[in-house]
């Protein structure tokens, strides 16, 4: 370990030793220790105080500003330890903040995460530490679905999830389900983009249909289009789309359950009918 490492990992932090230290040793920002940990990993582990983290921060912005960290080992090695949850949001804020670019490998961490003999100093229950840490893994994605009924049917399923802690097949099961669900939501939205497509422009047509007798047959050629133009607009605007879209949605949204009147075949024969 360098002065830095050990400074961050301690209980007392005292913002001019810090500053001291990085002025004298700047590489002491970007050495990995044993484990492979650089200092800013024992600063989130520990709690430091804001002030800590953004002057850490500042000074791997200013002094090696293409410096790429990797999170997925730091997300690992703080999750599977007693940690207070917050140390875990807090690094995955400042990451998100200030490296959105630089990747998570959420893959590997989930894999790591569902084997027990990953956390043997975990102070929590099992399944509450596992329900978070599967809930980070996967927020992003979550956040991303298009509706609420989604993301809640995730948010339930990671809820009521029971994560064993001497079963690392069962805890396989529950991922693979989760991440299952959490596909079929992402590839649902497209197709239910071209049902409701079909929807608008039949109702489209049909209100054309309905308005066509307005166009008339004594104009000139000039004038039948640009009142044909006209009219089109007019009709798309007063179909009704988004008012029985809307009621319909409901039908079309499926949330996996079998339950649910909504089903892929059902886009599929409903796109090729042309309904």
């Amino acid at each position: 370990m360098t002065p830095l490492h050990i400074l961050a990992r301690s209980s007392v932090h005292d913002m001019e030793v810090y500053r001291l230290i990085i002025e004298e040793y700047p590489s002491n920002l970007i050495t990995e220790d044993k484990w492979r940990a650089i200092p800013l990993l024992y600063a989130f582990w520990g709690a430091a105080p804001a002030e800590i983290i953004q002057l850490l921060l500042e000074s791997y912005q200013s002094l090696y500003p293409g410096h790429v960290f990797n999170w997925t080992m730091m997300v690992e090695t703080i999750g599977r330890t007693d940690a207070p949850n917050k140390c875990i949001e807090n690094l995955l804020r400042v990451k998100q903040m200030h490296f959105h670019e630089q990747s998570i490998d959420w893959e590997y961490l989930l894999d790591k995460f569902a084997q027990p003999s990953n956390f043997p100093l975990c102070g929590a229950p099992f399944h509450e530490r596992m329900q978070f840490l599967v809930k980070c893994c996967v927020s992003l994605r979550v956040e991303a679905l298009a509706f609420k009924v989604w993301r809640d049917c995730i948010a339930n399923m990671i809820h009521t999830a029971v994560f064993v802690l001497d079963m690392n097949e069962d805890n396989y099961v529950i991922l693979r389900s989760i991440q299952a669900q959490l596909s079929h939501f992402e590839d649902a939205l497209p197709k239910l983009k071209q049902v409701t497509t079909i929807i608008e422009l039949a109702l489209w047509k049909m209100r054309i249909d309905e308005n066509s007798h307005e166009w008339g047959t004594t104009h000139c050629q000039k004038k039948i289009k640009n009142d044909k133009s006209s009219i089109r607009r007019h009709c798309r605007i007063t179909c009704g789309a988004d008012v029985i879209i809307g009621h319909v949605l409901f039908f079309l949204i499926s949330t996996g359950d079998d339950r649910s009147p909504f089903h892929e075949s059902d886009t599929n024969d409903w796109s090729s009918n042309g309904q």
